[in-house]
């Protein structure tokens, strides 16, 4: 791949993340509103939620820019 194109698919996943994390953390944030009203809790589930949504954002960006490196390796 050349590093051009490496560059601009680079771009992409970067500017994707950004707005993985913004819907993450929103799902989270719906889901925990929904349980704390459900079960009574005052803002547990919301910071919860909210903060399980971050982390599997960065984990799904930590996992493409992996395999973008594997593909990277390959065609070396």
């Amino acid at each position: 791949m050349s590093d051009k194109k490496q560059t601009v698919k680079l771009i992409a996943i970067a500017s994707n993340f950004a707005w993985e994390v913004i819907v993450a953390i929103l799902i989270g944030f719906f889901i925990g509103i929904g349980l704390d009203h459900w079960l009574g809790f005052e803002r547990l589930f919301v910071i919860i939620f909210m903060i399980i949504g971050a982390i599997a954002a960065v984990r799904n960006f930590m996992v493409r820019v992996y395999k973008l490196g594997e593909k990277y390796d390959e065609e070396e």
